[in-house]
């Protein structure tokens, strides 16, 4: 006699065979993740996307330091010790430095100008004081310092040019130019300070810049 099933029933065999296998342990289905062994086994392989991304994707070694051998420098060509930027770029950082320094310093002067002359007075007369001063104080000073970048940074440039060697003694000598230069138009006397002063003023500058570095 053949059995009757119940409504709603399968056979056995009316069961898919996908269905068969996702039951199996090794079946195509099979979730990796079933137990902690299978999970903590499962390794994943980024490079296997594709490759742009390569092998320098993969997970360093355990209790290896990465990047511990690695230049500083992103580029070979600027592995050196030696290298330093184009004289077009320092001539930008010397000016947009000294300028916005200028500026800043200038402006500050300028605010407290603006309120000392305007004491006693509506908030509209001092408003209008502190923005004549700032005004007044902080592009001039900008201008100035921005100059004495620009001529430091043209002597500095010449000086390395010249002798061939990017040391400190191109600072001094740049700075003192530049200042002697500057102030040229003033007499002997006032071009000899400003050069002595720029001089020690760049030379500390650069001397904390380096020690800054390291």
């Amino acid at each position: 006699h053949e059995a009757v099933l119940a409504p709603g029933t399968l056979a056995a065999a009316d069961v898919p065979a996908c269905d068969a296998m996702s039951g199996s342990k090794d079946g195509f289905m099979a979730d990796p993740y079933a137990n902690a062994a299978s999970a903590s086994s499962t390794t994943s392989d980024i490079s296997k996307l594709g490759p742009a991304f390569g092998n320098a994707w993969s997970m360093p070694a355990a209790g290896s330091m990465p990047g511990a051998s690695q230049p500083d420098f992103l580029f070979p060509e600027t592995a050196d010790d030696k290298y330093r930027r184009s004289w077009g770029d320092r001539l930008t950082y010397h000016i947009g430095l000294g300028y916005l320094t200028g500026l800043v310093a200038g402006g500050s002067y300028g605010l407290w100008e603006g309120l000392k002359n305007s004491q006693g007075e509506r908030q509209r007369i001092r408003i209008n004081s502190v923005l004549n001063a700032t005004g007044k104080h902080g592009p001039n000073l900008g201008n100035s310092i921005g100059c004495l970048g620009m001529m430091f940074s043209v002597f500095e440039s010449i000086a390395y040019n010249v002798r061939g060697e990017d040391d400190m003694l191109n600072v001094v000598g740049a700075g003192a130019l530049a200042g002697g230069v500057f102030k040229s138009q003033a007499g002997l006397r006032a071009a000899g300070s400003a050069a002595v002063g720029m001089s020690v003023v760049m030379t500390g500058l650069t001397l904390a810049m380096n020690a800054a570095r390291t």
